[in-house]
């Protein structure tokens, strides 16, 4: 995974992650990558400096301070692993359950469909899916 900076010519500033040097030339060519702000195409890649990995407690202790944005989609889900309630295949019942009182309340997690997700949320019960980073590809 590699991380460039770009600036488009509005002057907004932004970061792309890449699968590999060959996606991110992919999508430039294409002119897919745009600038999340305007929409535009027109953009240069900023160079920045090189970084060292060296581990170090100074390393590390910056790396926590500035996550990327797939560190922090690791961190939600970690959290929800580690503090609501596995209940699987069982998600949208359970989730039904406890919106019209049949359940008590509780944090839960499971599986579900994009279309059992869309129903819950046309029924008015709020739920989001976990993503997994390992699976992103661009």
């Amino acid at each position: 995974m590699i991380s460039i900076d770009f600036e488009c010519r509005q002057g907004h500033r932004f970061e792309g992650y890449f699968k590999d040097h060959e996606a991110y030339k992919t999508q430039l060519d294409r002119k897919i990558i745009a600038c999340p702000l305007c929409e535009t195409t027109e953009i240069s890649r900023k160079y920045t400096g090189c970084s060292i990995q060296a581990k170090s407690s100074e390393t590390t202790r910056l790396e926590k301070r500035h996550p990327n944005l797939f560190d922090t989609i690791r961190a939600v889900n970690q959290f929800v692993r580690d503090n609501f309630e596995y209940v699987g295949k069982e998600f949208v019942n359970s989730a039904r359950a406890m919106h019209y009182g049949l359940e008590e309340e509780r944090n839960i997690f499971g599986e579900s469909t994009v279309k059992e997700i869309e129903e819950l949320h046309a029924e008015g019960i709020g739920v989001f899916p976990l993503i997994n980073v390992e699976d992103l590809e661009n």
